[in-house]
């Protein structure tokens, strides 16, 4: 709609209107305010009126209150002189007596006049009733007639009231209403129920009398025609005001628009033209054409460089409009589209992309277009000759200041070489480059893609046997030649669905999907045949591997993949760890070694926590003399965990996981510290105590062990003679150097060892002249059958003479009886230990015996 019609509507529709219905709010405002001025001036004339009326009846009453006074006084003179005067004033004055008879009081004995005779006839009914105990004022009306009376009590021997009476006639009403000028006439009627209060009357008997004034409102009449005739005149005024403002505004502006609006439209036309419209007058309108013409300008430089930035961007853009055809394309779209250098304007993309690839894109713009959505990618693959062409594509859509769509902005990029790259280094990324099958990380993603399938598949952990021998002799590429040799024997003989990875240096994973156990051990033996074949042939020199396979089963949500792999790696360490080679080992949930090795981690993490929380106890197990002597007991110290619900593990359950994963010397200081604790609490037992502590092998190869076991004695200051630590011998003769250094260090300071679990491993006499040791425990396993077994009692008594001899008491293990305590006394052996002398108590609950109180059998 054109301006001048909208300001047209605007004038008939919206300011006229407001214009007569401001003028008439103006003249009810007006109009309203006169009359409230007139209610409120009628008001205060009947406050004065009521007044008049209230005083008249006042000065009645101060008139009979002295002829009252008078007669009881029995001045007559003063009393005709007052009643001369009420006379005077139109009152009539009359007594009552004690028999109820009213007579009328004249001055000097005067006669009674016939007004005055009726007046008393007429009031006697009234008044011959009443009492005169109390004062009684107000108006009454009588048979037509409006009368003042005042009726007051009387102390007389005579009389026993005082009534004054005066009428209130047309001409008493008529001079009130000539003293207040706004009043026509004042009457008095009886009040009606809906009558003001402020217009009623006292009454003295019988209905209650109002006031009823009638005002003079013809001056009130004549202000509201003239403030009607005032507010007509300036409302028609305002209107024709209004009328000739857009007259005037119409002649000057609209038409002078209107003419620019038709240049700028034909400019607009004109894409080459920069200036389209002519230099007008020097006026508003003449700035108004100048800043138009330098819009044009800039909107023209501005799509000069849009075409420039076009051509000068590398990837294909097209810019479309609302409906999705095309507006502009850039020379690198021409050439990206094949499209020839013809009009494309207004074309869509479907027309100019042939197929299915087109009218997916032609569908994604007009998606981002109807939908609230700001950018849309993807990738398109189009058909060639030359094979085919991956698009990737982003569509953006352009929206003006208020959010409205003016379009989309479509970019295409040819990334075929850069799919073919990522491709190449995909498949890379999941090989491994030394033997080309597929490396860990894709054998892990293999394994969590069997989580939840159907069926039993077997997974294999395969390490190769006398592999670092190639490494060490030849160098690595020699070993990277078996490997890749070992890889292509183990690839040629697997099914289809069978993945074979390289996990580690020697190690190969596989999984076998969908296939029994006979099945899979059938090829499993094959391919370990064809690896066992592989000669390969270095610096004259031939060289040979074995492969030592285990596998573990996944049956459908049984376990997940991962744990039973480590199921397999498992079974293949425990047939290495036996000595085996080029051995198939299934693993057996019901093995118990294998169990153990499950839980080992596990068992490594409870480890951590009770070292951390404090979980670790001690309990002490009795290490008696068998022949008489000694001035110190010995016990040795063993070590449990105690679970939240205070269950107690025994070490055969964690200590195997803590030596598996280097945890013993941590365990070890444990033990070192809270046994110093507990002496450090029991000083009286320094004298008579010596405890054994066990070190690991592990803890004497690590470093630091002598200066913690010097900072647990400067700490609790605990005697090193209340100490016995305690070595196995395979432990002592693995690290020998190391352990010598350590027990020299410590026997120093003046701590005893004992060479534990002694005849068990490399059992050698050699080395107890190197070993500075104070006891040598003979290992359970010859004590045990100690007293039927003749060949346990000689080893028992070869090692206990050979000690002897050089000094060194022995402890004997696994004492369980009374009988094989007897054949140890015979040979002479020093000490017995063993459930036959007493079993594990926790340390805490300790009570030692004085050794002259034992009995020895």
């Amino acid at each position: 709609m054109k301006l001048s019609r909208r300001l047209l509507l605007l004038l008939l529709c919206l300011a006229i209107p407001l214009t007569i219905l401001a003028t008439s709010a103006a003249y009810w405002l007006l109009s309203d305010g006169v009359k409230g001025y007139e209610q409120r001036r009628q008001a205060t004339e009947l406050a004065h009126i009521q007044t008049d009326f209230e005083q008249q009846l006042s000065q009645t009453k101060g008139e009979l209150v002295a002829i009252r006074t008078a007669l009881e006084a029995d001045h007559r003179e003063v009393m005709d002189y007052l009643l001369g005067q009420a006379q005077l004033a139109g009152q009539t004055v009359l007594l009552m007596n004690h028999h109820g008879e009213l007579r009328p009081l004249m001055a000097g004995n005067r006669p009674v006049d016939g007004g005055t005779q009726s007046l008393v006839e007429l009031l006697d009914p009234i008044l011959s009733v009443g009492t005169f105990q109390f004062e009684r004022t107000g108006y009454l009306a009588l048979e037509a007639q409006v009368m003042q009376a005042v009726a007051l009590p009387l102390r007389h021997r005579n009389w026993r009231g005082v009534i004054a009476v005066r009428l209130v006639d047309a001409d008493a009403l008529d001079q009130l209403a000539y003293r207040h000028n706004q009043l026509l006439s004042v009457t008095i009627e009886p009040l009606a129920a809906d009558a003001p209060a402020g217009l009623a009357l006292s009454s003295f008997h019988g209905a209650a009398l109002a006031l009823k004034p009638v005002f003079d409102t013809a001056a009130v009449e004549d202000r509201e025609a003239q403030i009607l005739r005032t507010m007509l005149g300036f409302g028609a005024l305002l209107i024709l005001l209004m009328v000739g403002m857009f007259l005037a505004f119409r002649r000057t502006l609209l038409t002078p628009l209107e003419t620019l609006r038709l240049r700028l439209e034909q400019g607009l036309g004109n894409s080459k033209s920069s200036r389209p419209l002519p230099q007008g007058a020097a006026d508003e309108l003449g700035n108004l054409a100048e800043l138009c013409n330098s819009l044009f300008a800039a909107r023209h430089h501005q799509r000069q460089q849009q075409y420039a930035m076009m051509r000068a961007i590398s990837d294909a853009v097209v810019l479309v409009d609302p409906k999705s055809r095309i507006e502009l394309v850039n020379p690198v779209a021409e050439r990206l589209l094949a499209v020839d250098h013809g009009p494309v304007r207004q074309c869509t993309l479907a027309s100019l992309v042939p197929g299915a690839p087109g009218q997916e894109l032609h569908a994604a713009l007009q998606d981002l277009l109807r939908s609230g959505r700001i950018s849309l990618d993807g990738r398109i693959r189009i058909a060639k000759e030359s094979g085919a062409q991956v698009l990737e594509y982003n569509a953006v859509r352009t929206l003006d200041g208020e959010g409205q769509t003016l379009g989309a902005v479509l970019v295409l990029r040819d990334v075929t070489h850069s799919e073919q790259l990522k491709r190449e280094l995909q498949r890379k990324s999941q090989r491994d480059q030394t033997t080309g099958v597929f490396n860990r990380h894709t054998f892990e993603q293999r394994l969590e893609e069997l989580e939840g399938q159907p069926g039993q598949h077997a997974i294999c952990y395969m390490d190769l046997n006398r592999f670092k021998l190639i490494n060490d002799s030849c160098g690595h590429e020699a070993g990277d030649r078996m490997l890749r040799d070992v890889a292509q024997e183990m690839a040629r003989g697997l099914r289809k669905q069978d993945f074979l990875a390289r996990i580690g240096g020697d190690e190969f994973g596989l999984i076998m999907k969908d296939t029994s156990a006979l099945d899979a051990a059938r090829l499993l033996k094959q391919m370990m045949e064809r690896v066992q074949g592989i000669t390969l042939y270095w610096d004259s020199g031939s060289y040979k591997v074995g492969i030592s396979i285990g596998v573990a089963f996944q049956r459908a949500d049984e376990q997940r993949p991962r744990e039973v792999f480590k199921d397999a790696e498992i079974a293949c360490h425990a047939t290495k760890g036996k000595g085996g080679e080029s051995q198939i080992h299934f693993f057996d949930s019901l093995d118990q070694d294998l169990a153990h090795q499950r839980n080992a981690p596990h068992w490594a993490m409870k480890i951590n926590e009770a070292i951390v929380n404090d979980d670790l106890v001690l309990f002490y197990q009795p290490i008696e003399p068998v022949q008489a002597g000694g001035n110190r007991r010995k016990c040795e110290v063993l070590l449990r965990i105690r679970e939240e619900g205070g269950r107690i593990l025994a070490p055969g359950q964690f200590i195997a996981a803590a030596e598996r994963f280097n945890l013993m010397p941590a365990v070890d200081k444990a033990v070192i510290r809270k046994s110093f604790e507990w002496l450090a609490r029991n000083r009286h037992l320094w004298d008579t105590q010596v405890l054994s502590i066990n070190l690991s092998g592990t803890t004497l190869s690590s470093g630091g062990l002598v200066a913690y076991i010097d900072e647990m004695c400067g700490l609790y200051r605990v005697p090193p003679e209340t100490i016995c630590f305690e070595v196995t011998e395979t432990a002592a003769i693995a690290n020998e150097s190391r352990a010598l250094e350590i027990l020299h260090a410590l026997r120093r300071r003046g701590f005893a060892f004992a060479l534990d679990d002694f005849g068990s491993g490399f059992a050698s006499y050699g080395y107890l002249r190197q070993l500075p040791v104070d006891y040598v425990k003979i290992d359970g396993c010859f004590v045990r059958n100690l007293a039927s077994n003749a060949k346990d009692y000689a080893i028992v008594k070869s090692i206990h003479d050979v000690c002897r001899v050089m000094g060194i008491e022995t402890v004997a293990e696994f004492v369980e009886d009374q009988e094989t305590l007897s054949r140890l006394k015979a040979i002479g052996v020093n000490y017995a230990q063993g459930y036959g002398i007493g079993r594990p108590k926790d340390l805490e609950s300790y009570r030692p015996v004085p050794v002259e109180d034992e009995v020895h059998a």
